[in-house]
């Protein structure tokens, strides 16, 4: 026999007309909270059963991932709530998959006599029930289904109300659904905005930043809010940021989605390099633009090592190249400058060797051969001292043997030793010396070295009859002695070469004067060491004229006569 609330609203239907829009509106109430969905279910159940007589009631959802329906919220009069979670196959042998997949309602007055189906909960003992399937926008969602223990239990009028329900519970599960997907895809959002390792920003149309990833405060070194709000044209570079704007423009018309290697300014001043995606998204209608941007730093500063690695590879091949051919020239050289003194003394060593009676030599020849043997000799004991001394320049510290001394003496010492080679020239060698010139401190035997070298170049550049010109002077710090010739001139772009290693400006195999190339080279040296400079004037006419100075006030320890400076 039907309960006495269904007897009341079968006699008066007022009661439950104004139960049923109570629990409307409660219903309508759930449908724009945001409660999950399993409270929502179990409210809507409780309704139902303000409005509607029934021993059993449950939610069956659709499971689109499973492709099958699970039973949702059992309720019971009783309070008993099994087969909560039961699977249900999705499929026309069960009533509640034939609803699902009809997307009809279906009325049992009697199930004892309805063999149309395979019971999913026989143990329940239900004689009658209700199947409506949920739908919300074309999209099935499930189906609620109530039964009872009587046959015939439901009127049409419980089919209608069930119905209405269903419809209300199909928005109220749908936006349920939607809440969780939008918090589900929120969370995804905020985890792809917290852990992206690439700059991630959203930008308006007109530039300014908008949203970021915490990868862009760890990339520029800018905290969130010294970034939100601001136009991206200020992480650029100030002479870029006109070009930006350009650039800007065509990505917002669609000519541009991608650029490589952008410079940006960090917070601290370095640049970060990112490769860039660029694309326009709409949210709720207005446009944006979203850019992906991976750094690129490291790499880029790798190749910008590499390609400065390989510049000083070729920089150290073209030397090792130009090593080679001095090396080439040097022997040349060695061979040439030592053959022909040996040349010279063996063949005079031959002479005096070969004396016989029939052909004997007299003492005026034999002391002129004995003096040829003698300079050829000196001559070449010079050529190994310069390679000796150049030995030192190249490994290891010279040391100077510092004494005071007058360099006007120096010189005159010096133009002694030369005079024999301008005699022979006819070369007129005058003087001008200073000799108001302070006493200093310096290293008397490589002054004169300096001095032989410079006065002994301008002898031999210098044509017969020529002149060579030799002065002293001073400025308030230095002590200048300078040489000049009446040789040819020698061109701007020769006067650093001179000062090199093995460089003679005739160089080579046609060159017209003797001598290995390495004397300027070791007096550039000896100058550089005593703290002094070396230069070269071209004359107004012709001929050059080489100065070097040192400085009038090197001090040297009292205790000590020598002092060391490094090459």
């Amino acid at each position: 026999m039907k309960n006495k609330n269904y007897a009341l609203a079968n006699s008066d239907g007022s009661d439950k007309k104004e139960n049923q829009l109570s629990a409307v509106m409660e219903i309508a109430s759930l449908i724009n909270s945001r409660l999950d969905l399993e409270h929502i279910l179990s409210r809507i159940a409780r309704e139902m059963a303000r409005v509607i007589d029934y021993d059993f009631g449950c939610v069956a959802v659709y499971e689109k991932e499973d492709n099958c329906l699970y039973m949702r919220h059992i309720y019971r009069k009783n309070g008993d709530d099994s087969y909560e979670g039961r699977y249900v196959p999705l499929d026309e042998n069960n009533l509640v998959g034939w609803v699902a997949i009809n997307k009809k309602p279906v009325y049992r007055r009697d199930i004892l006599k309805d063999n149309r189906f395979e019971e999913v909960m026989k143990e329940d003992n239900l004689r009658s029930d209700i199947v409506v399937p949920l739908i919300a926008e074309d999209s099935f969602i499930g189906t609620v289904n109530i039964g009872s223990y009587e046959p015939d239990h439901f009127s049409k009028l419980d089919m209608e109300l069930i119905t209405n329900f269903s419809k209300l519970t199909s928005i109220a599960v749908r936006n349920s659904t939607l809440f969780e997907e939008l918090h589900v895809l929120g969370m995804k959002y905020k985890n792809l905005m917290h852990n992206a390792r690439d700059v991630i920003t959203l930008l308006d149309l007109s530039g300014r930043i908008i949203e970021c990833s915490d990868s862009t405060e760890r990339v520029f070194g800018y905290t969130r809010d010294e970034i939100i709000g601001e136009e991206f044209f200020k992480f650029k570079l100030p002479e870029k940021q006109e070009e930006s704007r350009k650039i800007f423009a065509q990505v917002v018309q669609g000519e541009l989605d991608h650029m490589s290697a952008v410079p940006y300014v960090k917070k601290s001043g370095d640049i970060a390099y990112l490769d860039i995606d660029m694309n326009i998204i709409k949210i709720r209608g207005s446009s944006y633009l979203l850019s992906i941007g991976h750094d690129i730093t490291a790499r880029k500063l790798l190749e910008e090592k590499i390609t400065l690695q390989n510049r000083e590879l070729k920089e150290k091949n073209r030397k090792l190249v130009d090593l080679d051919r001095l090396k080439s020239e040097f022997l040349g050289r060695v061979s040439h400058e030592l053959r022909t003194p040996l040349s010279v003394i063996m063949a005079y060593v031959d002479s005096l060797q070969d004396e016989s009676e029939a052909t004997p030599i007299d003492k005026d020849t034999r002391n002129e051969f004995l003096g040829v043997i003698s300079s050829q000799a000196g001559k070449l004991l010079g050529i190994i001292n310069d390679l000796l001394d150049l030995s030192k320049v190249e490994v290891f510290n010279t040391i100077l043997d510092m004494n005071q001394g007058s360099i006007n003496e120096i010189v005159r010492l010096s133009a002694k030793l030369v005079e024999q080679k301008a005699r022979d020239k006819n070369i007129h060698i005058s003087y001008d010396l200073d000799e108001s010139l302070p006493i200093i401190n310096f290293d008397p035997k490589r002054i004169q070295q300096i001095c032989v070298n410079l006065l002994g170049n301008a002898v031999k550049f210098t044509g017969e009859s020529g002149e060579v010109f030799v002065r002293t002077s001073r400025n308030e710090e230095e002590v200048i002695v300078s040489f000049s010739d009446s040789a040819p001139h020698i061109e701007n772009e020769n006067i650093d070469e001179i000062f090199k290693d093995f460089t003679q400006i005739d160089g080579g195999s046609s060159r017209l004067w003797d001598g290995m190339g390495i004397g300027l080279r070791l007096v550039k040296h000896y100058v550089n060491i005593h703290g002094g400079r070396i230069w070269v004037d071209r004359r107004h006419k012709k001929g050059n004229t080489f100065n070097f100075s040192i400085p009038a006030n090197i001090n040297i320890n009292k205790n000590s006569s020598n002092m060391k400076l490094h090459a």
